[in-house]
């Protein structure tokens, strides 16, 4: 099959399936730049979420350290 380079049917052919195929590129980059994106998104949020469970056990600690400190001190009081 051969093309007449003369033709605009050529080259209106040529140009349309070099747009679709600059489409198709830039699509499927930004995809790959989304899906990395969400990827890392969810990385950080499992550090985040490892982050504040300790730092709620760490809390609770701290509240169980001053809550016997009350009592201490509620005991010297009455005394």
């Amino acid at each position: 099959m051969t093309h007449d380079v003369t033709e605009v049917r050529y080259w209106l052919d040529l140009i349309v399936k070099t747009a679709i195929g600059v489409l198709v590129s830039i699509i499927g980059l930004d995809y790959r730049s989304v899906k990395n994106s969400l990827k890392e998104l969810e990385e950080h949020k499992y550090q985040v979420k490892a982050e504040v469970t300790i730092v709620r056990s760490e809390l609770g600690g701290i509240r169980d350290k001053i809550e016997k400190i009350d009592g201490k001190l509620d005991k010297a009081l009455e005394r």
